[in-house]
């Protein structure tokens, strides 16, 4: 580094900026071993009964931060006493997940509407982004490994593009589905355990 030279005159914009990308490259190796340890042979996860609703509620707390920043209002429909069997940590990842993916996709000032209910022996979970869309030719493909829908937004929205492989290898494990698909005011995920 050569003091007050180049990009190296305002020490704290620099060390702003260096921070940042070394958060980017923890989450991304944290990202990493997630998978690794999910993709072992034998890999066996402890589950016991959760209420769902109450981990939502939880992140949804956990992360109020993203969607302050974001102006975004959260409205929620959450049945209470949706139990579900699982890993209580693995469901925490799924949720900070796309609670994450939802305040880094959606417009300012818009909305998220997350759903929990049940029926007989399933139980729905969705997450809907207002004003929100993403090319037809791209949502088949946003559960693959460093897949980005715009390549260009990495930096700002530090994503890595493993993400949503999480969640559909941690839902796999569950026994659950997850699916993507346009509505009329957005996008939503749609989850089924």
């Amino acid at each position: 580094m050569l003091y007050q030279v180049g990009r190296y005159k305002d020490r704290e914009a620099y060390l702003a900026q260096s921070l940042e990308v070394t958060d980017h490259l923890e989450k991304m190796v944290q990202e990493l071993l997630t998978i690794s340890r999910l993709d072992t042979p034998g890999y066996a996860f402890n589950p016991s009964h959760i209420h769902l609703d109450k981990l939502i509620q939880d992140r949804l707390s956990a992360n109020e931060d993203l969607f302050v920043q974001r102006e975004l209002t959260v409205e929620k429909d959450i049945s209470p006493e949706v139990c579900i069997l699982g890993d209580l940590q693995l469901l925490q990842k799924v949720m900070d997940n796309l609670l994450g993916n939802a305040a880094a996709y959606s417009p300012a000032g818009e909305r998220v509407m997350v759903k929990l209910w049940q029926i007989a022996e399933k139980v729905n979970l969705t997450l809907e982004n207002t004003v929100v869309h993403i090319p037809d030719g791209d949502i088949p493909k946003l559960f693959e490994a460093f897949y980005r829908v715009d390549q260009s937004r990495n930096r700002q929205t530090g994503v890595t593009g493993l993400g949503l492989y999480i969640v559909k290898t941690i839902l796999d494990l569950h026994g659950a589905e997850i699916k993507i698909e346009h509505t009329a005011q957005g996008v939503k995920v749609a989850v089924q355990f």
